[in-house]
């Protein structure tokens, strides 16, 4: 067997199994303890672990000790389906004590976080 078919069929098996991973990895699963806006946590932030935008949100309320729970949309069944009742549409999107932002719109961020 040659170099080139030998590597040809190395290389095309771990591309099945990267695929395969990849798949199995981003599933929407069922969440065995759910993220509950209560009394003591009204904010919650729908997102994605790859989102350059929901990474900033998180830094932006945790440098101001806001206590929040997240959704990861593309790992949660519920996170999802209570992201698209709110009308989807990009993450991320942050419920902030009943009103919604949409985006990362720092200035409402800390407008929301100084008023609460």
């Amino acid at each position: 067997m040659s170099f080139i078919k030998l590597f040809s069929g190395a290389l095309g098996i771990v591309v099945l199994i990267s695929c395969i991973y990849l798949i199995n990895d981003s599933t929407v699963t069922v969440d065995s303890v759910a993220c509950d806006a209560s009394n003591n946590n009204d904010i919650v932030l729908y997102g994605a672990v790859w989102c350059p935008y929901c990474e900033q949100t998180r830094e932006l309320l945790a440098s101001h000790n806001v206590d929040y729970c997240e959704y990861d949309i593309e790992r949660s069944a519920e996170g999802f389906r209570q992201y698209e009742s709110l009308g989807g549409g990009g993450v991320p999107l942050l419920m902030f004590n009943d009103e919604l932002i949409r985006g990362y719109n720092k200035p409402e961020i800390e407008w929301h976080v100084q008023n609460q």
